[in-house]
């Protein structure tokens, strides 16, 4: 029966990419979190200088940093149970809403010499819990404002507007602490958010089974009967599993492993390590582009795990030659590879999970991420401690493949 649920849906949902503008929901929305993660990229670079300019210093910055990390990851549950209980968009509006408020709190504080410590954490712990408790219900709540042929497209959309936010918000927020204040990035991050609850609150969403009813017919009430779906369910599981490990793999590799190669086995320095970047991004658009033509095909289950298996290959392929062009190209192949892969596995998940519980089970998607991230850079620093950069890079590479390929032993994953 489920098959049948995800044979039937899959056929729908390959539309044409610019589809999903032509709905009002759909721009509005894609319009206010472009602003919204923008602000998130001016907030990422004004941060750091607020502390250093009222002599905070690397360690109290730290302190902020681990503290908005820890409350975020806290509160992802309570958001993916939110999300459930109340609708996605009424949560997402007020996580936005109350982000723009806190926000206002951190500008306030820029005007004082120097910020004593407890205050900043004051600000940033709700500031954490707030964006945990929004990113479950950014994930669940697409299907509530496009139609159902348009979910691949617009998913394919949103990882464009991801990728081109990560780029547009940090270069923004540089130029403002470079020729302004730091508070003025401040502010205009709050107004983002502010700018983001407006659209949403202009959204009419499409009108969805009282989340009540689909919880008891589907029995998931519970975040037991949540875990338990979720383990049963090899969509899910698998899901969960490939995130974890790809977020085990890829953020030491880029956050740790691949500045040291840049600037030991290429000699490039920083200009080396953003030219990969760079790479990275433009290759998160290519595959994001090409996420909705994956759900047309007829063995697009077995074809996205070959994808995400030769996305692990590629990565392994970055110190070939320790050349600057192979690492970039291989970055960009890499890249590519996982954002169609992420438009694919998204759009099903959102299909085939029951409305009343998906808030749920995205929560447990980020949280793998969310957990996987200070793991990660942990494992990397400590082996390059001893091991080359080169070795981290390849390990992590097949990791990923081995991954992938735990789903050619299942059925209902090879097959959806």
């Amino acid at each position: 029966m489920q098959e049948d649920r995800l044979d039937t849906t899959a056929k729908l949902i390959g539309g044409r990419l610019p589809t999903p503008l032509r709905e009002r929901r759909f721009a509005l929305y894609l319009a206010g979190q472009l602003l919204s993660q923008i602000g998130d990229g001016i907030y990422l670079v004004t941060l750091p200088f607020v502390m250093l300019d009222q002599g905070g210093g690397p360690a109290n910055l730290g302190v902020v940093l681990a503290c908005y990390g820890a409350a975020r990851l806290a509160f992802l549950p309570v958001g993916g149970a939110l999300a459930d209980r109340l609708g996605a968009r009424p949560v997402m509006l007020a996580a936005d809403a109350l982000r723009a408020v806190v926000v206002l709190g951190f500008v306030v504080l820029t005007a004082y010499e120097r910020i004593p410590l407890w205050t900043m954490i004051a600000v940033a712990v709700p500031f954490g819990a707030l964006g945990g408790i929004f990113m479950p219900a950014s994930f669940a709540v697409l299907p509530q404002i496009v139609r159902p042929e348009s979910l691949a497209a617009g998913n394919s959309l949103i990882q464009i507007m991801q990728s081109t936010s990560r780029i547009a918000g940090p270069a923004l927020g540089g130029t403002l602490v470079g020729s302004l204040r730091s508070g003025v990035g401040l502010l205009i991050d709050a107004i983002t958010f502010l700018v983001s609850s407006l659209t949403l609150l202009a959204i009419r969403p499409s009108q969805q089974p009282v989340e009540a009813a689909v919880q008891h017919r589907d029995g998931l009430r519970t975040w037991r009967s949540v875990l338990r779906y979720a383990s049963s369910t090899p969509l899910v599981r698998m899901t969960l599993l490939t995130t974890l490990v790809f977020n085990l793999a890829a953020v030491g590799l880029i956050e740790v492993a691949l500045p040291i190669f840049a600037q030991d086995s290429l000699g490039r320095g920083a200009l080396g390590f953003g030219v990969m970047m760079a790479g990275l991004g433009a290759g998160s658009v290519a595959g994001a582009l090409l996420g909705p033509a994956l759900l047309r095909l007829r063995r697009r289950g077995l074809v996205a795990l070959c994808l995400g298996t030769a996305e692990g290959l590629a990565m392994t392929g970055i110190p070939v030659g320790s050349s600057l062009v192979m690492a970039t190209a291989a970055l960009f192949t890499a890249a590519s590879l996982q954002a169609t892969v992420n438009v694919f596995y998204m759009t099903m998940l959102q299909q085939a999970v029951p409305a009343g519980a998906l808030g749920r089970v995205m929560s447990l998607l980020a949280t793998c991420a969310g957990l996987a991230y200070p793991a990660s850079a942990l494992l990397a620093g400590t082996a390059l401690r001893t091991v080359d950069p080169h070795i981290v890079i390849i390990v992590a590479g097949l990791g990923v493949s081995a991954a992938f390929s735990v789903g050619f032993f299942s059925g209902p994953y090879r097959n959806l």
